[in-house]
Formats: C-alpha cells, sequence, structure tokens
C-alpha cells in the first residue's frame, strides 16, 4: 500500500465530504445519465476513478489513524453508502 503523508485536518475533513456527496449522488445520475450527451456519459464514467481513488485514500488515512475521533465516526457514512450503492454504480457503469 502506498505511503501516507501525514493529512490536515481539514484535508481529511474535505475527503469526507467529498466521498460522501459524491456517492450521495449516484442515485440521482443513475435516473437522469440516459439522457446525458455520450460524451458526458463517458467523461462522468472515465472520471469516477477520481471516487474510488479518494476511498482509497481515506482507507490509508484511517489505517493511519489519521482520523480524529469525529472523522471516525464520520467516515463510516460514505463506506455504508459504497455498500449501498455499489450495484448502481455498476448499472450506470454498464448502461
Amino acid at each position: 500500500m502506498a505511503q501516507v503523508g501525514h493529512a490536515t485536518r481539514a484535508d481529511v475533513d474535505q475527503l469526507l465530504e467529498r466521498a460522501t456527496a459524491a456517492w450521495e449522488g449516484l442515485a440521482e445520475v443513475d435516473q437522469e445519465i440516459d439522457g446525458w450527451d455520450l460524451i458526458d456519459q463517458n467523461v462522468y464514467i472515465k472520471e469516477w476513478q477520481i471516487e474510488e481513488d479518494r476511498l482509497l485514500r481515506l482507507a490509508q488515512h484511517a489505517e493511519s489513524e489519521e482520523f480524529t475521533e469525529m472523522q471516525r465516526l464520520r467516515y463510516q457514512e460514505p463506506l455504508n453508502l459504497v455498500e449501498r450503492n455499489r450495484p448502481v454504480l455498476a448499472r450506470i457503469m454498464h448502461g
């Protein structure tokens, strides 16, 4: 696993906020994506890797015990969203 540098509390808070927002928004994207231009659909699908990378960084911070207690609690929210929305993501990715 890649070495994780020390992150500031604000960095981790931002990662948590963005990860939560992205995974929360999947249900809406799932409902709308068929109406998007094909280029926009492809861009969304290709750029989703950014969200997967964000999850990996959060996991690395968790392993490095860089979370505050509040961040550790907040980390459960994106994890729960990922578990619930993986099937939604699969539909989006595979059309």
